[in-house]
């Protein structure tokens, strides 16, 4: 009895080691990830984001788009502290929050999902993007929170 107790003690030790209990996002693998949302590959990484639940459960998307749809349907994580959202710095890659990231918005942005929202570190690289495009829009978190997205039109 007692080496059963064991056994299950040390088995759920390891379970509970492999829980994502930062909340930290994880990294993209093209070869098998897949958007919950829409079910595509994830295949340009720069577009990708995700929601990590307090759980230690990452959802994973192909575009922030897909992300806020899909924060429409799970309506328990958006309350404090349940979950943190991620997106990726369009030009390098590196993981930010969502809250504290710039985006850069325009219908005819290229999206994985056709969104047009693409996510920038800060306001000045979100800035020089738009520049070059020679259009769009700078959405900070409080104006992203109000864009209207396309599958509610």
């Amino acid at each position: 009895m007692i080496k059963k107790l064991g056994i299950l003690m040390v088995s759920l030790a390891v379970i509970s080691g492999c829980q994502n209990n930062t909340m930290e996002p994880e990294e993209i693998n093209p070869e098998i990830d897949v958007c919950e949302v829409c079910n595509m590959g994830i295949a340009h990484e720069h577009f990708a984001a995700e929601v990590v639940t307090k759980d230690g459960d990452i959802h994973k998307f192909d575009d922030i788009g897909c992300m806020e749809e899909f924060l429409q349907l799970e309506t328990s994580l958006k309350e404090e502290g349940a979950a943190k959202k991620y997106v990726r710095d369009m030009e390098t890659g590196e993981w930010l929050e969502l809250e504290e990231a710039y985006h850069a918005y325009h219908p005819e942005f290229w999206t994985p999902m056709a969104n047009g929202v693409v996510s920038f570190k800060d306001k000045k690289s979100a800035e020089k993007y738009v520049d070059e495009q020679e259009m769009g829009e700078i959405l900070d978190y409080q104006a992203l929170l109000k864009h209207e997205w396309s599958w509610e039109r």
